[in-house]
């Protein structure tokens, strides 16, 4: 028997509306039939709208709209609209501007969207982190934490405000800007919970990190930019319950081609079980052209390769330097590091 679209019931429309943001909803999809428009527009069905976009391409409210049905919402400080105080259900939150202004309407409404549960912040730069990471202790649902800024700042801006222990699970910090260990040190009580940890790691500084511990944090993915090995090394081992680690990046360490170094690195962690490695690096090509390295390497699960097809060119120059990739992953299997299958396209 064929069905016609008015002939469609309530949780069928329920189920297809997952399938659309805000915009397509109250824009295309309003007037379909009437039982479509009463999924949409009464309450009482629970329908959670998602995907509600202001900014400069949209800086008007769908007509009909009940905020107290949004769930997800991104805002942009060059047209906000002060809406988010009556969105009650939003669980994911993405504000773009200046960090300033987010803590400030984060303030705002903390008393408003307790059950937010994801927090993605775009900003020129993290001057004020220590400041914002105090303002999430007052959402006790948040458990994802996103941050990304493209600015270089010399130095965080030092806080007045003392850091408590927050929910967040998952912290994800990519910038443009040094965190050394010190700043990491001070952020740990606010961090105390996490247990996936992206991180964009700079060159190495001489601050010791081994006077604190993320105890619960058990994935990390860190984005390279000139860090040695030995940063690398003092990270993990204030991980006791870590289990995964993604390296990718650019690196200038010849430790990094080294496989005992690598062996070492999973021994200083015995809960650690893979690595994965998908690194460049820059060095003289009569360096790492003995087969000596590659075959160490491929033997934990590591290969080592000039990213220029035509390397052989350079075979006959004494002091040439060129990209080299290291990839691969290194698994380690009742205590032993095991070698990873390798394919060739």
């Amino acid at each position: 028997m064929k069905t016609t679209i008015n002939k469609l019931y309530p949780d069928i429309w329920l189920q297809i509306f997952e399938y659309f943001n805000v915009n397509d909803l109250f824009f295309s999809l309003m007037n379909v039939t009437e039982v479509a428009d009463e999924v949409l527009f009464n309450s009482n069905h629970r329908f959670r709208l998602r995907g509600l976009v202001i900014d400069v391409h949209n800086r008007t409210l769908p007509k009909k709209l009940l905020l107290c049905q949004l769930i997800s919402l991104e805002l942009n400080q060059e047209s906000y609209i002060d809406i988010v105080g009556q969105c009650s259900e939003l669980r994911a939150l993405k504000l773009v501007g200046q960090l300033e202004w987010t803590i400030s309407l984060l303030k705002n409404v903390a008393h408003s969207i307790v059950r937010l549960e994801q927090l993605v912040v775009i900003a020129s730069g993290i001057d004020l982190l220590y400041d914002l990471l105090a303002t999430i202790v007052s959402f006790p649902s948040l458990y994802r934490l996103e941050i990304h800024a493209d600015q270089l700042e010399q130095r965080l801006k030092t806080s007045f405000s003392f850091l408590s222990q927050t929910k967040v699970e998952q912290f994800i910090l990519q910038s443009c800007s040094l965190i050394t260990w010190s700043d990491l040190s001070y952020m740990l009580p606010a961090l105390l919970n996490i247990r996936f940890l992206e991180l964009t790691m700079f060159s190495y500084n001489n601050t010791s990190m081994y006077s604190f511990a993320f105890l619960k944090l058990r994935c990390i993915s860190l984005i390279l930019v000139d860090a040695s090995f030995k940063q690398i090394s003092q990270l993990v081992m204030t991980t006791p319950s870590l289990t995964k680690i993604k390296l990718s990046g650019i690196v200038d360490s010849e430790e990094f081609i080294i496989n005992h170094k690598w062996l070492e690195l999973f021994e200083s962690c015995p809960s650690l079980a893979s690595a994965i490695v998908h690194l460049s690096l820059q060095q003289d090509i009569n360096f790492f052209y003995s087969s000596i390295f590659e075959i160490a390497l491929n033997e934990i699960g590591l290969n080592l390769q000039c990213v220029d097809n035509d390397c052989e060119y350079y075979l006959d120059e004494k002091s040439c330097n060129r990209w080299w990739s290291l990839s691969g992953i290194i698994i380690k299997r009742h205590g032993q590091v095991v070698k990873k299958p390798q394919t060739t396209c």
